[in-house]
């Protein structure tokens, strides 16, 4: 089963499961497509996420010997002090790296808010984002991928979805037919954007949680693990329970009572 990492926004992926069939097998069992030699692969972010993407792309390919250039940046110098074996691949700080010729970069970061910032600066300062799909997801032909994704395993994106860059879909996670999942949108496992939702820039949805069909969800919100989202959604508010409500409403509410007695 062949790994893919694709760099660069001239992958948009039109026929992408016919792409995935026929791409070239390295010896690693990685399939890798670049215009150029690469030279060294980075992970942005040195968390938990970050060694699960190490684990699920470079690992195999650093454990085989056939690219040794692979490391993590973390502004966190300390990050992997309980990790002997993957310490030494701390390369430096987010922000002290300068893009060299060759780099490839892959977002590992969670937070979307603290994602988009990252990839603003790493962009300007001419960083290179690849996005990576992991042989066990299952994507439409029609399918639209942006910059710096990482889809990872078991993942479902159905018909007609756009994707757009930096967008985290963890395990499990599904996209439903012609939904639309913004920049920087972070979908942790198992969570189920259902048919024709919009996802707006930067939202965060928890383990479990699910957006019902055709809902629109405002920038930067927050669903909760296992909530259900059956309304539409403004920015920058954070739902929780079954059915989804704004939990700063319910604080709200809490308080006044509280006042009353």
């Amino acid at each position: 089963m062949t790994m893919q990492i694709f760099t660069g926004d001239v992958e948009r992926f039109c026929g992408q499961q016919a792409s995935i069939r026929s791409s070239t097998i390295l010896g690693s069992g990685v399939a890798v497509r670049s215009p150029t030699t690469v030279e060294r692969w980075l992970i942005v972010g040195a968390g938990g996420f970050g060694r699960e993407v190490y684990s699920w792309t470079l690992g195999q390919l650093h454990a085989a010997g056939t690219n040794p250039c692979v490391g993590f940046l973390d502004d966190d110098a300390t990050v992997l002090d309980r990790f002997p074996e993957l310490k030494r691949l701390w390369v430096g700080r987010i922000s002290d790296y300068e893009p060299q010729s060759g780099d490839r970069l892959l977002m590992a970061i969670g937070d979307p808010s603290a994602k988009l910032a990252v990839a603003e600066q790493l962009t300007a300062r001419g960083g290179r984002f690849v996005s990576y799909i992991h042989p066990t997801a299952v994507l439409a032909s029609d399918v639209q991928v942006g910059v710096g994704v990482i889809i990872c395993p078991s993942v479902v994106i159905c018909c007609n979805v756009r994707l757009g860059d930096f967008v985290l879909m963890n395990v499990g996670a599904l996209a439903g037919h012609d939904s639309m999942i913004g920049d920087g949108c972070t979908l942790s496992p198992h969570a189920d954007v259902t048919g024709q939702v919009v996802l707006e820039r930067g939202v965060f949805l928890g383990c479990r949680a699910v957006i019902l069909p055709k809902i629109h969800v405002g920038e930067f919100s927050r669903v909760g693990a296992g909530s259900v989202v059956i309304s539409q959604v403004k920015s920058r508010v954070t739902m929780m329970g079954v059915p989804a409500k704004r939990i700063d409403w319910l604080q709200k509410d809490d308080d006044e009572q509280l006042q009353a007695g």
